[in-house]
């Protein structure tokens, strides 16, 4: 998922979550009779009535949750677009012919030489579309991995060897390095 999707989504759900919870606190303040008894209805006689009496109220209702579901169907599906590629077309001129690398080879192959450094206990690897095109590559790395080692290995081997297979000296890689899931949080006393 994007982040700009990621972005949108925090806002959305913040401002509803904000909205729903003054009207629950709205119905439990009028509920407890905070303005005034508590014993009426939330609704007014006039307000039911008007449901009631008016045959086209109830079709505007349908039509505004229609309007609801279409704009969650809509939510659901940016959920599912991501910045990922499928597919890198490294053809410059058509009269060479086409070159096609698929993305999950180039992955798994990234994947692969990261975890055959000293100090790694896994890798992954997406190409991502983000403004341009470039690599992100999460290293996993184990209690004894010298950092500074794994980081230099990265960059002047894995980088380098990534760049020239796809013919692109410039392409933006972000490496992120964290540590192993088998590490403890922290030392507990005895």
């Amino acid at each position: 998922m994007s982040s700009r999707v990621n972005g949108v989504n925090r806002t959305i759900l913040a401002l509803l979550g904000l909205l729903l919870l003054a009207a629950g606190g709205l119905g439990l303040a009028l509920g407890f009779g905070a303005f005034g008894d508590g014993d009426q209805p939330v609704l007014p006689q006039p307000v039911r009535d008007f449901a009631r009496n008016q045959p086209w109220f109830w079709w505007a209702v349908a039509a505004v949750c229609l309007l609801l579901a279409l704009l969650g169907l809509r939510w659901l599906l940016a959920q599912l677009h991501t910045d990922r590629i499928g597919r890198l077309e490294l053809t410059t001129d058509d009269r060479d012919g086409l070159t096609t690398v698929h993305t999950s080879a180039l992955a798994d192959a990234v994947e692969a030489e990261a975890e055959s450094l000293r100090g790694v206990a896994g890798a992954s690897a997406h190409v991502l579309d983000r403004g341009g095109r470039r690599v992100a590559l999460a290293v996993d790395l184990t209690d004894y991995a010298d950092i500074a080692e794994v980081r230099q290995a990265l960059e002047d081997r894995l980088v380098s060897n990534m760049r020239q297979a796809l013919d692109d000296p410039q392409l933006p890689v972000d490496i992120e390095l964290r540590p192993s899931r088998t590490r403890s949080g922290g030392r507990g006393l005895l």
